[in-house]
């Protein structure tokens, strides 16, 4: 029976995001030999109602949201039969999209309830799933503008040790992501996501990403200087006045 993937896109900017790229691509790698049927669902385009934050869904038996007139118990259910689940986003202002987190809230039910323990210290999953998956397995794939990787993912890396526990997921990120797709004629797109196609096959070969791959995966591929330079004429206009300057003018009218 072929496994199922289920890859959850959190741009909002659907089939145009960057970080969903580099998912396919390592999508790609590791359905290439068959023996997988994979699902793509972009997380902007549900109906997701806000949690109301009454817990209900840990009161009763079956662990189920209150709210049910919405897409969460649909998708709640794709998850819980997935077996490898994967969270495409990008990362927005140090933390996931709004509307991930959205997701992610209304999905407490998932998980058992917290009955004031103190954090585990051998860094396992703070809750626990209700009903686990065997052999579920957890990726994240992500990129961003900055380059200190683990300096600005701190807060996601935190939240999801939490939940998930500390290394029961795989975690690939990938600097300056706004620079590559727009500003390299391409050619450092390609290479990006062949590297994260050959990421895939390792995944389908060993179950796991190599600390090698995963710390290419974060290299960046502009040196600092560059870098900078091509953010100063991002915010610069062409008669050499900064953008910014302009916003801030309108805005304070």
């Amino acid at each position: 029976m072929a496994q199922k993937i289920l890859l959850l896109n959190g741009s909002p900017k659907k089939e145009k995001s960057g970080s969903l790229k580099l998912a396919l691509s390592f999508v790609e790698g590791l359905t290439e030999n068959g023996g997988y049927e994979t699902e793509t669902v972009h997380i902007s385009a549900l109906n997701i109602k806000p949690c109301l934050g009454c817990l209900t869904c840990w009161a009763r038996e079956d662990s189920v949201c209150v709210i049910k007139n919405d897409d969460i118990p649909a998708l709640r259910k794709k998850i819980e039969d997935a077996d490898i689940v994967i969270l495409a986003a990008p990362l927005f202002f140090f933390g996931l999209p709004g509307t991930v987190k959205v997701m992610m809230d209304r999905l407490l039910g998932m998980v058992n309830p917290y009955y004031g323990k103190p954090v585990p210290e051998d860094g396992s999953s703070l809750h626990g799933f209700t009903k686990p998956h065997p052999g579920q397995r957890f990726i994240f794939i992500s990129s961003c503008a900055w380059i200190e990787r683990d300096i600005v993912y701190a807060s996601v890396f935190s939240q999801l040790d939490m939940i998930l526990g500390k290394g029961a997921y795989t975690a690939l990120t990938t600097p300056q992501m706004n620079a590559i797709v727009y500003h390299s004629n391409g050619r450092r797109l390609v290479k990006l996501q062949d590297n994260y196609r050959k990421a895939g096959q390792e995944y389908a070969q060993t179950g796991k990403v190599s600390q090698e791959t995963v710390d290419m995966l974060a290299k960046p591929m502009f040196s600092d200087l560059v870098y900078q330079m091509f953010y100063e004429n991002m915010w610069r206009k062409p008669n050499g006045e900064y953008l910014l300057n302009e916003i801030n003018k309108k805005s304070s009218k």
